[in-house]
C-alpha cells in the first residue's frame, strides 16, 4: 500500500465530530442521557455477536418512540346474554307450536301482556324472524326458522368510549397501551397527523382492533359524537426502546444496521423496520444533541443529506469504487463535513444542482472555506446551464465572492488552450482528504433508485490529494493563488 502523505489536517478532528456517530475497532456503548447503564451492559452482553463477525456493535441508545393514544366515542354492537339468546328461540319456538298471540304466550308464561315479552315480540318482528297475518296472529319467518337451526342471536348495540394506540410513524393501530413509558430526554418526533380524517381513512382497521380487544364478542357499528368526543390533537406516550447500532467492519459496502429492543429484550421487528428506513433518509434521526446552532439549522434544511464516512475506513484503503447513488450521498457529504476546500467539475449545470444548494451555503457559512465549480463540455446554447438554477448560484456567489469561484471552460480554455471546447470530466475533491473521478454527473442528474438509470461508476482516491489539486489547477492554468488553505 502506498505511505500517506502528512498533511498538516488528515489527522485532525472534525469540530463537529462528537455530532456524528464514528466507527470504533473497540465498540462502546452510548451512555448519554440515560440512567439505564445495567440495561445497556446487559444488552450489549447479550447481542454484541447477533451479526456475526462482519459488524461490530458500537452504539446503544435509549430513546423514546412516540405512539399516539386517540380516543372515541362508538355504537358498539356484540352478543347478548345466553338467557336473552335462549328466550328468543324459545319464544321462535312457542309461535311454531301453535302459541300465536300474545295473549297465549302471556298465558304460558304466566305474565301479564304489558311485560317483557311485548318488547321481545316486537325485537323479532323489526329483525324478520315473526310476521304477523291479517287474523292477528305470529308465524315464524324463514329468516326464525334457520335463527332456531343454527343458535343465532339478535345483536345489542352500547354505546361506548374506545381508546386506542396508533404507531408514530408506521401507523400500525392497536388496542395494547405501552408497556413501559420511557424516561429519556432522547425522543423521536413523530410527524403523523391523527385526525378525523386519519379515523374515516382507518376505519376498518380501527374496527378490526376494536374487536380484537374484545375478544371477537363485538364490532363498532356507528360512531356516537365523533368530533365532539374527539379529542385533537390526541396525546403522545413515548415507549421505552432500545436502539442497538451495528457498524460494518470492512469496506465491503454493506450498510449500518439497526435493530429495536423492548425494556424486557423483546425484539420490536415492526419498530426495527420503521427505524431502518427512516435512518435510510436521515443520518441525524439518532442526533438528539442541541449544542450547534448552524448544524440545527442545517439539519432543518437539509436532514437527509449526510452521509457518514468514518475516518478508519477512509484510511484503511488506498482507494474505494463508488456505485451510482453513492456519488450524491457523497457531494453532500462533502459539502456537510469539508471544512478547507471543494471542487466540483461537471459537464452541465441543470436543475439537479438546485439539490445541494442548502448544502453550499451551509459549507460556506463556515469560515475561510472556498468552493471551486468548473463546468461546461462547450459552448453550444444546447450546452448552457438551466437559467433560474445558474441565476440562483450566481446570488450565492455575489454573497462569497472572494471564497466561491465559478469557471465556465469553454470560456477560460478559449485564452491558453484554443483548441480545447470544453471539459467532459467529473471530478469531486474534498480538502485533502480525497478525491473523486468517475462517470456521474455531479450538478445535472437528478435521478434515482426508482427511475431507470444507466451506472455510474466512480473511484474515491485518499493518497495524494494535495498534489491533486495542484495537477487540475495546473492543467486548467486556473489561478493558484486561490489554493492557499
Amino acid at each position: 500500500m502506498a505511505k500517506r502523505g502528512n498533511d498538516k489536517f488528515r489527522h485532525q478532528p472534525h469540530p463537529d465530530k462528537k455530532k456524528f456517530h464514528k466507527h470504533s475497532s473497540n465498540p462502546h456503548i452510548a451512555v448519554k442521557k440515560t440512567k439505564n447503564i445495567s440495561k445497556q451492559e446487559e444488552l450489549f452482553e447479550r447481542y454484541k455477536e447477533d451479526l456475526g463477525h462482519d459488524y461490530s456493535l458500537n452504539d446503544i441508545l435509549e430513546v423514546g418512540y412516540p405512539i399516539i393514544e386517540a380516543k372515541i366515542d362508538i355504537i358498539a354492537s356484540g352478543k347478548p346474554n345466553d338467557v336473552l339468546q335462549e328466550l328468543h328461540i324459545f319464544l321462535l319456538e312457542s309461535v311454531n307450536a301453535g302459541l300465536d298471540t300474545k295473549i297465549l304466550l302471556a298465558e304460558f308464561l304466566g305474565v301479564s301482556i304489558n311485560d317483557f315479552i311485548s318488547d321481545e315480540l316486537f325485537t323479532l318482528l323489526e329483525n324478520g324472524l315473526i310476521a304477523i297475518s291479517e287474523e292477528d296472529k305470529y308465524r315464524v319467518t324463514a329468516k326464525g326458522d334457520a335463527f332456531v337451526a343454527e343458535q343465532k342471536f339478535i345483536p345489542v348495540t352500547s354505546q361506548e368510549e374506545f381508546t386506542f394506540f396508533v404507531d408514530g410513524f408506521s401507523q400500525t393501530i392497536s388496542d395494547q397501551p405501552i408497556d413501559y413509558l420511557s424516561k429519556s430526554e432522547n425522543r423521536l418526533t413523530s410527524t403523523l397527523k391523527v385526525d378525523f380524517q386519519f379515523v374515516q381513512e382507518n376505519w376498518m382497521e380501527i374496527n378490526k382492533c376494536f374487536t380484537k380487544s374484545t375478544y371477537g364478542e363485538k364490532e363498532i357499528v356507528d360512531l356516537a359524537n365523533f368530533k365532539r368526543s374527539f379529542v385533537f390533537p390526541p396525546a403522545t406516550r413515548f415507549k421505552n426502546v432500545f436502539i442497538l447500532i451495528y457498524y460494518p467492519k470492512d469496506l465491503s459496502g454493506k450498510k449500518i444496521q439497526i435493530k429495536a429492543y423492548s425494556n424486557d429484550n423483546k425484539f420490536l421487528k415492526t419498530e426495527t423496520a420503521t427505524l431502518i428506513t427512516l435512518f435510510s433518509k436521515d443520518k441525524f434521526l439518532f442526533d438528539f444533541s442541541k449544542e450547534l446552532e448552524l448544524t440545527e439549522e442545517f439539519k432543518a434544511q437539509f436532514i437527509d443529506s449526510s452521509k457518514e464516512i468514518e475516518q478508519e475506513k477512509k484510511l484503511a484503503g488506498e482507494y474505494k469504487d463508488i456505485s451510482t447513488f453513492e456519488h450524491k450521498e457523497l457531494i453532500r457529504e462533502a459539502l456537510l463535513t469539508a471544512e478547507l476546500a471543494v471542487y466540483i467539475e461537471s459537464p452541465w449545470i441543470r436543475k439537479a444542482t438546485m439539490e445541494y444548494f442548502d448544502a453550499i451555503k451551509f459549507f460556506l457559512e463556515k469560515k475561510n472555506t472556498k468552493l471551486f465549480i468548473t463546468y461546461g463540455i462547450d459552448s453550444r446554447p444546447i450546452n448552457l446551464p438551466h437559467r433560474e438554477t445558474f441565476e440562483a448560484l450566481e446570488n450565492i456567489r455575489a454573497k462569497y465572492k472572494d471564497r466561491f469561484f465559478l469557471w465556465h471552460l469553454p470560456t477560460h480554455f478559449q485564452k491558453s488552450f484554443p483548441n480545447r471546447h470544453g471539459s467532459h470530466r467529473k471530478i469531486l475533491i474534498k480538502d485533502h482528504e480525497y478525491y473523486v473521478k468517475g462517470s456521474f454527473n455531479w450538478l445535472s442528474y437528478s435521478g434515482n433508485e426508482t427511475d431507470s438509470y444507466a451506472v455510474e461508476e466512480g473511484t474515491q482516491f485518499f493518497d495524494n490529494v494535495k498534489s491533486f489539486w495542484q495537477k487540475i489547477f495546473s492543467e486548467y492554468k486556473l489561478d493558484l493563488k486561490t489554493l492557499s488553505f
